[in-house]
């Protein structure tokens, strides 16, 4: 008994704050000092070597991270007692083959079995009515699952990475699916679901949430390169197609109004994309990392260019934006490394951070005349860029903008450009002149560090001048 460390609850009876010994195989009392043992507390055996655990039929609850990163255990004896076991509890249990869970169990709660590596089966008994997020993540022995019946929602990433996984059943009463589930799945062909469940289906192995007209799942098990998204479809989750890398072509229908964040992510055998105009809204990273896609028709109905939605596309070359585009949100085209030609529309008024970062295809920039706002970084490393127009309303250049443009040899400075931000030029080493606005009245001191052969055309008595003389840079009144 010296080997654990108990504390008296309010109602008198105790729970087990630690365990102390070294000892395999551990059997936890079911009373101390002539009381129930009715609890296991947050992290009791957190990062112990204990193999095999016995919990007596005192206890009811097991704490958040009480067994977590138990990295010997093999077995614990759940009896059905317990009604609740908190988050984290066997996370990183890597050895745990098999585990009972008793009858009356209400909830898995977040990360529960999260990295329980070796765990290979479970079933879930008829009590349990939610799986919290990320509750049997990383579990990549898990082969077979069976669902509660009393099963009524999902959390975001409870399978993810669920590699041996190859089937799974849809209770009756599923009614909430979260994002990416079954998240790098790769194995998984299968949905069990009854012909007359209302809210989930599937086709041809694809998983579809009928009520909310969503595709949910695509397998990565079905091999053909061109799929056509059944008409009826509004939304596209979030990972759907994530890197199914043969599918060669998707087509998506009318009906389709939002794709979500990382729809298609690392879709590496893409080659073209259809986006029709009835979608209003691409998510983030929809497109990243689609490594082949060289053609893209974007949707008129969309106002924005969200977050790395094309980041890494490095085989497409041109893209045409449309009317209604206000926004490029950070990092949208970054890394696109053949992408030599981009228009933009007239109404584009803000392109965020790293939106055009490593194009180093890029020639030219023409930004319209009602433009507002550059991010910092934002045609970084464009190597091949050799002229910038930039428009009336930009008041600010970003810190490094155009670095590393080496190739850059003429811009354009717009009148009422009043700052330019640290090294935002840097190791432009083929810029020779630039005239800087009378409007400019602060430049950062390292804004063209390592150009080298810059001359600045300047205004007399302006800034600009003093700042050239200040730092010994070739300058030459206007």
């Amino acid at each position: 008994m010296s080997d654990f460390s108990f504390s008296r609850r309010r109602d008198g009876t105790y729970r087990l704050e630690s365990y102390e010994g070294s000892d395999n195989t551990v059997v936890i009392p079911s009373s101390f000092d002539n009381k129930p043992v009715t609890s296991i507390a947050d992290n009791a055996f957190s990062w112990s070597f204990v193999r095999k655990v016995v919990i007596p039929d005192s206890v009811t609850q097991i704490g958040e991270a009480a067994f977590s990163w138990c990295e010997s255990l093999v077995s614990v004896d759940i009896p059905e007692t317990v009604k609740l076991i908190g988050e984290w509890a066997f996370i990183g249990c890597s050895s745990l083959k098999s585990i009972h869970l008793p009858e009356g169990l209400k909830k898995i709660n977040y990360s529960t079995f999260q990295s329980c590596s070796s765990l290979i089966s479970i079933e879930l008994p008829d009590s349990v009515k939610a799986i919290g997020p990320e509750a049997f993540s990383e579990c990549r022995s898990l082969v077979k699952v069976k669902l509660s019946e009393s099963l009524a929602s999902i959390g975001d990433n409870a399978f993810a990475s669920c590699d041996a996984l190859t089937e799974i059943n849809f209770p009756p009463l599923l009614s909430e699916l979260g994002s990416d589930v079954f998240s790098g799945c790769t194995a998984l062909s299968a949905f069990i679901i009854p012909d007359d469940h209302p809210v989930f289906c599937s086709k041809d192995g694809v998983l579809f949430n009928k009520k909310e007209k969503k595709l949910v799942y695509y397998p990565f098990s079905k091999k053909e390169k061109r799929y056509d998204i059944p008409d009826g479809v509004q939304f596209i989750a979030e990972e759907a197609f994530a890197n199914r890398n043969h599918l060669e072509e998707i087509i998506i229908p009318e009906s389709v109004t939002q794709i979500e964040p990382k729809a298609f992510y690392g879709c590496r055998g893409l080659k073209s994309i259809v986006i029709p105009s009835t979608v209003k809204r691409v998510g983030s990273s929809a497109f990243h990392s689609c490594s082949s896609l060289r053609e893209v028709t974007l949707s008129e109905s969309l106002i924005a260019i969200e977050y790395s939605v094309f980041y890494a596309c490095s085989s497409l070359e041109f893209i045409q934006l449309p009317d209604n585009i206000r926004i490029i949100s950070p990092c949208a085209f970054s890394g696109c490394s053949s992408l030599n030609s981009i228009i933009f529309p007239d109404g584009l008024i803000d392109i965020g951070e790293s939106a055009f970062e490593g194009c180093r295809s890029l020639e030219s920039i023409t930004l319209p005349d009602n433009f507002e706002t550059l991010g910092a970084h934002v045609f970084g490393s464009c190597t091949m860029l050799d002229s910038v127009i930039l428009s009336g309303k930009i008041r600010v250049i970003p810190p490094q903008a155009f670095a590393r443009c080496e190739s850059l040899n003429h811009v354009k400075l717009p009148e009422g450009l009043e700052e330019i931000k640290s090294e935002a030029f840097d190791s432009c080493e083929n810029l020779l002149t630039l005239q800087i606005p009378e409007s400019v009245n602060d430049i950062e001191p390292d804004a063209f560090i390592n150009c080298r052969h810059l001359m600045l055309f300047v205004y007399p008595d302006s800034y600009a001048e003093n700042y050239a003389r200040d730092r010994d840079i070739l300058y030459s009144e206007i």
